[in-house]
């Protein structure tokens, strides 16, 4: 455990400091740093590291970034930010539609993307119109960060997230498009308010000239049709990384464009970082480090759901902050599971971990692209921004927690509370029963695909419960669970028919049942159930 916590700290003050004094390690090199050294170490062997690593977000990111590329390529996002910028006759027009504009396409595409290409446009758009551009650049980072809360195609966090938690696309997008909404109103508000002088309804003084941009018409339209038909797919609940990549693979197919030349503009610095990332914190569960921390998590847990949302924002908050909001999500996995990761708790780290970064100018990297690019014209200074970016991100990340408060309380009134199952066992040749809270239910070929991965660890009084209906013969492994666990079979009639005592983390050894059964019972290591034991379950 403290071989793991010495590890985790390298890597973070990697993370964290972007570079470290005297050491030229950027962030995914840095992540590598930890991932390497959880191995060296021995807190993890080279077959758990490799497991550890989250291939559908990987999937998700580079299907993604490949689609964003041809889109690129053909010069949509050039197009599309010269044929609304040109639209724009005041200051106040120009913030409006900046805002709108960075907001919708980093909801569909990754923001990152959006600042990286929009900001030269606006630059020569602003010049030429005689106007000050900071704060029409300041809008395109905020509403851009704001913009990508809504959907789990706007940016890295909410790819891992939705990943993780596998909410439905539309049912992502229902809940936190009026987070969006809300927070695009309140940064056009801000800005106008700190830049009222020169943000005003008169029309500009000369009229700007964008450059024509170059488009390729016909992988223009190919590339629209695909990217249509991946966000219909995703909606229709298709799996993310699948849908994603079978996108990226018919562009390759029918493109008709070199793809190396493609394959050059993937961020794979990005994928390296998320790899890393996955490495070095399944070594902080494995080594029960992440049991420690997860332990403060208890008051949030009993804490009203307002409370318990707002407790984990300004965790988010605060993390995403220090380590950027990435790090930041990876890292609070774990304490999301251990909350019950409910489908609230994971949109409730969606939307903060997003929004925070737009407290100062490197709270993102969307933030710190705009900055990269706009630098040879115009300097945007920490503070310059942060007494825009900090109003902005706490009065969003405040209407975010009400926008989930009352979603949660109007799902309650509209479904009945779900009852707490408890798991009876009766010995054999007589004896003690033995009571088990429910605490976990997978009934789904994805929830139990998933399983205890990630959760908790499960106190000696509960279990998790897989239900086969009809029955049927499975297999079980241990994937990535990080703590011993009892894996036990049990028949129709409820007669525990095999059992697999006391499994250890990183076992690479199957468990079959031997035969069909209904129910598939998993308790924490040393349950002392027995083959032929009796087991009932109430109500």
């Amino acid at each position: 455990m403290i071989t793991a916590l010495i590890v985790f700290l390298i890597t973070y003050v990697f993370v964290g400091l972007t570079q470290v004094p005297r050491i030229p390690i950027n962030r995914p090199a840095g992540a590598l740093v930890g991932a390497v050294l959880m191995v060296v170490t021995g807190v993890l062997t080279l077959d758990q590291a490799f497991s550890a690593i989250d291939m559908h977000t990987l999937l998700l990111l580079l299907g993604m970034m490949i689609i964003t590329v041809y889109l690129r390529t053909a010069g949509f996002f050039e197009l599309m930010a010269e044929r609304i910028l040109s639209v724009a006759r005041t200051p106040q027009q120009l913030l409006v539609l900046v805002s709108l504009a960075s907001a919708l396409l980093s909801a569909l595409f990754v923001n990152d993307t959006i600042c990286l290409l929009f900001t030269p446009i606006l630059l020569e758009v602003t010049i030429q119109a005689g106007v000050n551009p900071l704060p029409y650049l300041l809008a395109l980072a905020t509403a851009s960060n704001i913009g990508s809360v809504m959907t789990i195609t706007g940016n890295p966090q909410n790819m891992l997230i939705g990943i993780a938690s596998g909410i439905p696309y539309l049912s992502f997008l229902q809940a936190l498009a009026p987070v969006a909404a809300i927070g695009i109103a309140v940064s056009i508000a801000v800005i106008r308010l700190v830049y009222r002088r020169e943000i005003t309804s008169q029309p500009f003084s000369r009229r700007a000239q964008v450059s024509p941009v170059a488009v390729d018409r016909p992988l223009l339209i190919k590339s629209l049709i695909v990217s249509g038909g991946v966000l219909v797919l995703f909606s229709l609940g298709h799996p993310y990384p699948l849908v994603a990549v079978a996108g990226a693979v018919a562009l390759m197919l029918v493109g008709k464009k070199s793809t190396e030349q493609i394959l050059e503009g993937v961020d794979w610095t990005l994928l390296l970082f998320f790899a890393g990332l996955f490495i070095v914190m399944h070594g902080v569960e494995v080594s029960g480090l992440a049991e420690v921390l997860l332990r403060q998590a208890g008051a949030l847990n009993e804490a009203s759901p307002i409370n318990r949302i707002a407790g984990l924002s300004l965790v988010s908050a605060v993390l995403s902050n220090v380590v950027s909001n990435v790090p930041a999500v990876m890292l609070l996995r774990p304490l999301v599971n251990a909350l019950g990761g409910d489908q609230i708790a994971w949109l409730t780290l969606a939307m903060s971990s997003t929004l925070a970064g737009n407290f100062t100018l490197i709270g993102s990297v969307a933030n710190l692209i705009v900055l990269q690019q706009a630098r040879k014209r115009v300097t945007i200074g920490f503070f310059e921004y942060f007494r825009v970016g900090a109003l902005i991100t706490v009065i969003t990340i405040a209407a975010g927690i009400l926008v989930l408060v009352v979603g949660t309380r109007t799902a309650r009134g509209e479904e009945q509370p779900a009852q707490m199952r408890t798991l009876t066992v009766s010995p054999a040749g007589g004896g003690t029963q033995r009571n088990y809270r429910i605490v976990l239910v997978c009934t789904t070929e994805k929830e139990k695909a998933k399983g205890l991965q990630g959760f908790r660890k499960l106190a000696s009084d509960e279990a998790a419960l897989f239900r086969f209906d009809p029955p049927e013969s499975t297999t079980f492994w241990m994937a990535s669970v990080s703590y011993p666990i009892d894996i036990l079979f049990v028949e129709q009639g409820g007669s525990v028919v095999r059992t697999y005592h006391d499994r250890r983390p990183g076992s690479r050894e199957l468990y079959p049942s031997g035969g069909p059964v209904t129910w598939v019972i998993e308790t924490a290591g040393g349950s002392g159930i027995k083959q032929g034991d009796r087991v009932t379950i109430s109500p």
